[in-house]
């Protein structure tokens, strides 16, 4: 047989195979045989039928062996690793006080992974069930000019028919009403039949297609058909049980605010809405047969919110680009009709689709009538919890390589008796993920203790999801993770010793891993001080906010809610009634306070005579009765407050601010018109007063005269609150028998404003707390060992004559200096994050470098208390006691 045919030989790779598998003398005697029937089956057949019956010789000869080897090669590895294991838990019986800090640290790290883990888990889930996820979006607007950016959500209830003939890609379109008009908001609610008012949040209007829109699912009632017949209304699951147990409400009716005149028949009976919705309520009002607000049947108003659903094969850019083409074509026409100034919202201004996932977390900042999350908090929080556990690793690495004499003749030997390299890292690794694993299993029992407090500050309901399949295969392969990337530089450190070095004894610990350790202390307490500044900086901007000058007086101010249900008299009886207590200084009507969750107004204004919008703005407008002003400590600059024995019906009160929009030094008798052609006369400029938030700037305000329906202020002269609020109420029982009476103070009402902003100062200094400890449990444990290496010279020296003092600075200021190298680094670092989170905010404070002085100091005093338990034992011990055994 010709075996140089063409220069085919038998495949390599098969070859190599089998050689790997078997004894050198029996793979000679096998590979011979196998080329012999290779070369016999290439003279009989192909090339390929050669090759592919060597392969199957090949396999059938190492088949048995190949079992075999996997049996065995399991055995050892499976004897290796529970030797590994019991090394590890050896060790850390043997140095209970380091374990307790790898682990302690450790775990508390995992600890604020998980609760953070939560918290962004939940605040990045909204919105995210629907099935047709992907094509549900709200329209905004879109301004932009020279210095001025912005986005909103309000359109005119016209639009909806003109993108319904316009779009096809639209396939349906809801309109939806959250600004607080009408019944939106709370309302005081009763069965038809009962007579007792209750009192209930979480109310708003929306055109019927919006159960189909946001698929939200029936209880009762049919989705098409629940909100498609005028008054009608859907309540939540939660609401039918609490007002209608066991039995289907369809076709019932209730009644709102005691206007039994106007009764709500109950359409449909929704699931709740799901906490992870950015959209909640429990109350759903048809518009069917309804307009809201002034002008919300033409175009001049913007009172309504629009979700859409597009088609599945709708291209959203496209949908964008008709929108455009409707606004140049169709919109602009009916705005010039409405005589309004078009060419600057032709210019500037478009409409875009916001998906709705986007909604909650608001990254393109959108005005609208809804609470939001923060994507700064979800970024801020995680980069701490991030750290946290990067401060615990750093504790691991630094314990680890510190102790390294203490285990050099354990790996000395262990190679002299034959181990490996890889042996060594692969113990050590093995090592690492026990505490790990042990770390985790804490750090789940710590985040569970402490998930109902950090709840309660964060104001969340979140649950540790235990029962999920993939909840513990995950924490198991963190700890994994985890634990290799903490402990492969120690792995790899320690099993680099030579035995001869480590047998003679002149082992070191070595510059570099010195140097490595000192760079990860630093690293750890620059982390430390930016948190702790950080937090100072907060809590130093919340009091800010708590302690400003808002332009009135919030103390000692009770509103007194739920008046909608009274009619003008009795309204009007209240209040004086109120007034002859001698415990009330003034009273006043008004439904628009200085406070979040009070009415919302914005008219057009502009100079009597001006040709165009151009010289107008947009302004809030309110309207309060003669005694507001007085009620709420608001101070008149120039004119004159309100008057009853005066006509002011046409007349207007401004704030300091919209008259320097007009340009006005005395704005007192100028005339201004509104979008509904409405005349007044400025009889009055009020102080600049706070009445939105702290973080944004005083807006132009006017103020007309009438009277609130649902809001009764009473500023009260007295510190007696409890004794003035139960005649209060004796005075509410007489006049509504039928309805609790209702009340809140005001400077509690401007304090949960800055809930979230509270909020989040405390979990920047509770996490700033735990950034400390672990790092100092770091800190204290290299000192420890650091003391321990040194205890002969420290002795020695004792006995050359040095006293305890000098021991001390001998043995703290090497890590001193290491905190004031991080310092160093942390204070312009500390310095510009902090001044970039407060740059857009209005009130913000100056930052002082006092308070990074503060931060540096309180960071160099634990530091220094946590290595002075060490320094000073060693320093007073006794140094015979350690030179004896020399």
């Amino acid at each position: 047989m010709d075996r140089s045919k063409n220069h085919i030989t038998p495949p390599r790779l098969a070859q190599r195979l089998l050689c790997w598998f078997l004894k050198e003398e029996l793979a000679e005697e096998v590979l011979g045989d196998l080329e012999e029937k290779f070369y016999v089956t290439l003279e009989k057949k192909s090339k390929r039928k050669a090759k592919r019956n060597y392969w199957y010789q090949v396999i059938r000869y190492i088949r048995p062996f190949a079992i075999r080897r996997i049996i065995v090669k399991h055995s050892n590895s499976t004897t290796m690793y529970r030797h590994f294991l019991k090394i590890s838990l050896r060790n850390l019986s043997r140095h209970k006080v380091l374990s307790g800090i790898k682990i302690g640290g450790f775990s508390i790290g995992i600890t604020a992974c998980i609760l953070i883990s939560l918290f962004i888990a939940h605040e990045t889930s909204y919105d995210k069930r629907y099935k047709d996820g992907d094509q549900l979006f709200r329209i905004a607007n879109e301004y932009s000019d020279t210095g001025y950016f912005g986005r909103w959500t309000n359109l005119q209830g016209p639009f909806k028919p003109v993108l319904e003939e316009h779009i096809p890609e639209i396939e349906q379109i809801s309109r939806v009403v959250l600004w607080k008009w009408g019944n939106v908001g709370e309302n005081h609610v009763r069965k038809v039949e009962a007579t007792q008012n209750i009192y209930e949040e979480g109310f708003f209007y929306s055109d019927p297609e919006l159960l189909e829109v946001l698929e939200i699912p029936m209880i009762y009632g049919d989705q098409k058909l629940a909100l498609s017949s005028p008054n009608h209304m859907v309540i939540s699951q939660r609401k039918a049980d609490k007002y209608f147990p066991n039995e289907n409400p369809v076709g019932r009716q209730m009644v709102l605010n005691d206007n039994a005149n106007t009764t709500y028949t109950i359409g449909g009976v929704m699931k709740d809405f799901p906490l992870n919705s950015h959209l909640q309520g429990d109350f759903i009002m048809t518009l069917k047969g309804r307009t809201v607000g002034p002008g919300s049947s033409d175009w001049c108003c913007s009172n309504y919110d629009f979700y859409v659903k597009l088609t599945a094969s709708a291209d959203k850019s496209a949908v964008e680009e008709k929108l455009v083409t409707i606004r140049d074509t169709y919109v602009i026409d009916q705005l010039k009709a409405a005589n309004d100034e078009i060419e600057d919202i032709q210019n500037n201004q478009k409409y875009y689709l916001q998906p709705i996932q986007n909604i909650y977390l608001n990254q393109e900042e959108v005005g609208d009538h809804i609470s939001h999350g923060s994507i700064y908090a979800v970024w801020v929080f995680g980069a701490i919890a991030g750290v946290i556990l990067l401060l615990a690793s750093i504790n691991f690495i630094n314990l680890s390589t510190a102790k390294s004499i203490k285990r050099a003749q354990e790996v000395g030997l262990r190679k002299v008796v034959g181990s490996f390299r890889s042996n060594l890292i692969q113990q050590f690794l093995s090592e690492s993920i026990v505490y790990s694993v042990l770390s985790m299993i804490l750090g789940i029992i710590l985040a569970y203790l402490f998930l109902p407090t950090f709840n309660q500050i964060a104001d969340k309901s979140l649950v540790i999801p235990l029962g999920t399949w993939w909840f513990f295969p995950l924490l198991l392969l963190a700890a994994l993770v985890i634990g290799v990337i903490s402990g492969i530089y120690p792995a790899f450190y320690l099993s680099h010793f030579k035995p001869i070095t480590v047998l003679r004894g002149s082992l070191t610990s070595g510059k570099k891993a010195t140097s490595l350790r000192s760079g990860m202390v630093v690293f750890q307490f620059t982390a430390t001080i930016i948190l702790i500044t950080g937090a100072l900086v907060t809590h130093q901007q919340f009091d800010h906010y708590m302690n400003k000058s808002l332009g009135y007086q919030k103390d000692q101010v009770i509103n007194i809610l739920g008046l909608n249900s009274l009619d003008s008299m009795e309204r009007d009886l209240l209040k004086n009634e109120i007034l002859n207590q001698s415990a009330v200084q003034s009273a006043s009507l008004g439904d628009y306070l200085p406070v979040a969750g009070s009415n919302i107004t914005n008219f057009g204004f502009q100079l009597d005579g001006a040709s165009t919008l151009d010289a107008g703005f947009e302004a809030a407008r309110w309207i309060i009765d003669e005694d507001y002003l007085n009620t709420m400590g608001m101070s008149i600059v120039s004119g004159r407050d309100f008057n009853d024995e005066l006509a002011d019906e046409n007349s207007i009160i401004i704030n300091e601010t919209m008259a320097e929009a007009f340009d006005l030094d005395d704005a007192v008798g100028i005339q201004l018109v509104d979008m509904f052609d409405g005349k007044y006369q400025v009889i009055g400029v009020v102080e600049d007063f706070y009445f939105e938030s702290l973080t944004a700037d005083i807006r132009p305000l006017a103020m007309v005269k009438g009277k609130g329906r649902s809001t009764l202020s009473i500023k009260l002269s007295t510190e007696e609150l409890e004794a003035a609020m139960s005649t209060i109420s004796t005075i509410w029982s007489q006049i509504e028998p039928n309805q609790p009476i209702r009340y809140s103070f005001l400077d509690e009402r401007f304090e949960r404003m800055y809930d979230s902003f509270s909020r989040a100062k405390t979990l920047f200094i509770t996490f700033s707390v735990l950034s400390i400890v672990v790092a100092c449990l770091g800190l204290f444990a290299l000192s420890a060992y650091s003391v321990e290496q040194r205890s002969k010279e420290v002795s020695i020296r004792k006995v050359l004559g040095a006293n305890s003092n000098l021991i001390f600075v001998l043995l703290a200021k090497d890590f001193l200096k290491l905190v004031g190298i991080a310092i160093l680094i942390a204070v312009p670092i500390g310095w510009y994050a902090m001044d970039g989170l407060l740059q857009d905010l209005a009130n913000r404070i100056e930052l002082s470098w006092q308070v990074f002085a503060l931060g540096a100091l309180v960071a160099l005093l634990i530091a220094f208390l946590t290595i002075s338990a060490e320094s000073i034992k060693a320093a007073i011990a006794n140094p015979a006691t350690k030179l004896r055994s020399e």
